[in-house]
């Protein structure tokens, strides 16, 4: 009985440290920039982070198809912010999306960055303006 009771504590903790780290939403610092604009922002926003739960076929074949998940937006809304001192010619406005909530699903590539590493959030090539 006392054997049982340790398998189910386990399972419980485990279950609860991988729910920590699985597919929600967190918030997190971005970064807005134009090349013709002189100045990028950084601000804050919601983003989908975690892990998705992927299988690695054991045989692999030329034939078969396998789908990796990634935590990506379920649903999203738009906001638009405005960037300082561009030239009368330069659309001030840039569009991103917030999350609403998340799921693990395909990588949506219109509004997801699925590389393996990406230069991140808050990178900025031109002068940062503070938060």
């Amino acid at each position: 009985m006392a054997h049982y009771h340790l398998l189910l504590l386990a399972a419980v903790f485990l279950s609860a440290v991988q729910a920590r780290h699985m597919c929600h939403l967190t918030n997190t610092t971005i970064s807005a920039e134009k090349d013709e604009c002189p100045f990028c922002i950084a601000f804050r926003t919601t983003i989908c982070s975690g892990f998705c739960q992927t299988k690695e076929p054991v045989y692999k074949s030329a034939l078969s198809s396998v789908y990796q998940h990634v935590c990506t937006y379920k649903a999203k809304r738009y906001e638009t912010i405005q960037l300082p001192n561009c030239p009368p010619s330069v659309d001030p406005f840039f569009t991103y999306p917030v999350a609403v909530s998340c799921e693990c699903n395909l990588c949506k590539l219109d509004y997801t960055d699925c590389t393996v590493q990406s230069i991140g959030a808050d990178f900025c090539s031109a002068t940062r303006l503070p938060l």
